[in-house]
């Protein structure tokens, strides 16, 4: 266990000339432009610290207070912000800091934003912000830390992993200032200096705020070679890291057996043994920090139509009609948590539903015969929401319902799909006025008026990387924009793609997928019906976004 300790260090050190430095490097070079070093061993001390304690407590923290993962990230801006603030209009600092002595009768100390103190602050904003950029080897003993299994050891190769990060970057920001230094315009407008340093700052924290740091991060992932995008991430595989990380976790992760339609819902350790998965652990990237950093609805409550007059006709709703029980799941609740352990007719159901791929899908919430939870893994595949379970920790994959790592993987497992369908409110509660509507009573604070992604479901800016997208956009499929929204249809291995706007012309639609006729129908609840005109069994479509259909179906067919 203890070889992780100098794996994570070399991992730190490697992450330094990955691209997920860019965002906090502006900040790192210019932190000694004029010659302060007290500066910037304030910097890098408080980013090693923050960095260490956030991947280790970040999971914790998040799950115990009930907000949302970004809310951290959103404060650590807002310090980024004051101190920026502060190198920009020194004079603004000077009565900040007269208000407060007059008023707290406290006396701050003189030229904060340029002290060791003053940079220690503003690395400890950094360290938080950067804390989604660890490797594979912290993201394990992160979630280990978070279940159970917060020891010495853990805290170690934390603190390594971030010393790796922090040694190097000490060393970039004393070469920016030994450069800067030989200047003489650095030598006469120290005061100028500051401020440019403030104005970088600013522009970090705006760059972080917008989201703007994890599009430049996805389109590196997507655009440049692995061979650098996944430096930290390779070194990881090719020491065989995953040895160390399955002694350190114990044999508290083994699973007994149990009987099938047994209930098993416990803490569970993600899966982190790759042997017989379906991905690679490259390709898995971290969406969010830890295990539940979006938390999973487990207690659903339910209202009637009269009672959620909150929803607004034209809002998109997840709707189930199983077994005579019809319910409503509204997009602006699962927008915050993707997944819903219900309970349906007596049937244990997940609804889910990823807000970067727009897919929603249900399914059975059974794990080798035996009844569970699942929750958010915090990683994402091309985009997609990578679940788990709360039997044996198996990572799955949202979209194909596959189990992708773990022994679920090992076993070929699916899991059984219930059909769920996309509408309006209006269209829904027309058809069905008796319906229970998911309430806003969830046990979690969230503004469920407020879509937490800006503009994302309008622009063409993904906020992760996808693999082959370049081949995707660049071949025929180009045709259509990456979030045009489409119905995926997959029939003996063949699959094609039926872009939403398509129905608003035909109602019905008759058509082939190798060579097998089905047929589409769009029906007065807003539901697109498909049938195996061969079989006359029903097909489950699923509605998502172009770019995530094509990232699991690359050889789909368009129909025009």
């Amino acid at each position: 266990m203890l070889l992780l300790i100098p794996i994570a260090f070399i991992s730190g050190i490697l992450t330094v000339f990955s691209p997920c430095v860019l965002p906090i490097l502006p900040v790192v070079l210019a932190s000694g432009i004029d010659g302060n070093t007290k500066r910037i061993k304030g910097i890098i001390t408080g980013l090693v610290i923050s960095f260490t304690i956030a991947s280790l407590l970040l999971v914790t923290i998040v799950r115990v207070l009930g907000i949302p993962a970004d809310t951290i990230r959103i404060f650590a801006v807002a310090l980024l912000v004051i101190f920026g603030i502060g190198l920009v209009f020194p004079t603004l600092w000077d009565k900040v800091q007269y208000w407060i002595e007059k008023y707290w009768h406290f006396q701050p100390v003189r030229s904060q934003s340029g002290s060791f103190w003053g940079g220690f602050l503003t690395g400890t904003s950094l360290g938080i912000v950067w804390t989604p950029c660890i490797g594979p080897v912290v993201a394990a003993v992160a979630t280990l830390a978070a279940v159970s299994n917060f020891s010495l050891t853990t805290v170690l190769i934390a603190l390594s992993y971030a010393l790796g990060t922090g040694i190097p970057l000490y060393f970039i920001a004393k070469g920016g200032a030994k450069a800067s230094q030989k200047l003489t315009f650095f030598k006469t407008e120290n005061q100028k200096i500051r401020q440019v340093f403030g104005i970088i700052i600013l522009v970090t924290a705006l760059f972080i705020w917008t989201g703007a740091d994890r599009v430049l991060q996805a389109w590196t992932l997507t655009t440049l070679p692995a061979s650098w995008t996944q430096i930290a991430t390779t070194f990881e595989k090719n020491v065989q890291v995953d040895t160390q990380l399955n002694q350190l976790k114990g044999s508290g992760q083994e699973v007994q057996k149990v009987s099938p339609g047994e209930t098993i819902v416990r803490k569970v350790s993600l899966q982190s043994d790759f042997n017989g998965a379906k991905v690679k652990k490259e390709d898995l990237l971290e969406g969010c920090f830890g295990q539940d950093c979006i938390p999973s609805i487990d207690s659903p409550k339910f209202e009637s139509v009269q009672d959620a007059s909150w929803l607004r006709d034209e809002d998109i709703v997840f709707a189930i009609d199983y077994k005579g029980t019809q319910k409503a799941y509204p997009q602006r609740i699962l927008n915050w948590h993707e997944i819903v352990n219900d309970t349906i007719a007596s049937d244990p159901i997940a609804v889910t539903f990823c807000p970067l791929c727009g897919s929603a899908l249900a399914f059975e919430r059974k794990v080798d015969g035996v009844i569970t939870e699942f929750g958010v893994s915090g990683k994402l595949h091309n985009s997609d929401l990578v679940m788990y379970d709360r039997y044996e920790g198996n990572l799955w994959q949202q979209i194909t319902g596959e189990g992708i790592v773990g022994p679920a993987a090992r076993r070929d497992e699916i899991l059984k799909q219930v059909p769920i369908i996309t509408t309006t409110w209006r269209e829904w509660k027309k058809e069905h006025p008796n319906t229970q509507v998911l309430s806003r009573d969830t046990g979690h604070n969230r503004d469920y008026d407020q879509y937490p992604y800006g503009t994302y479901e309008q622009d063409d800016q993904l906020l992760f990387g996808v693999k082959g997208l370049n081949e995707q956009t660049s071949s025929s499929n180009k045709s259509l924009q990456i979030k045009t929204v489409v119905y995926g249809v997959e029939l003996d291995g063949k699959s094609k793609a039926y872009p939403e706007n398509t129905f608003e012309k035909r109602q019905v639609i008759d058509d082939k997928i190798g060579g097998v006729p089905i047929r589409l129908e769009r029906k007065e609840s807003g539901e697109i019906e498909a049938l195996n005109l061969q079989t006359n069994e029903k097909i489950i479509p699923i509605r998502l976004f172009w770019f995530a259909w094509t990232s699991f179906h690359p050889d789909t067919e368009l129909y025009k």
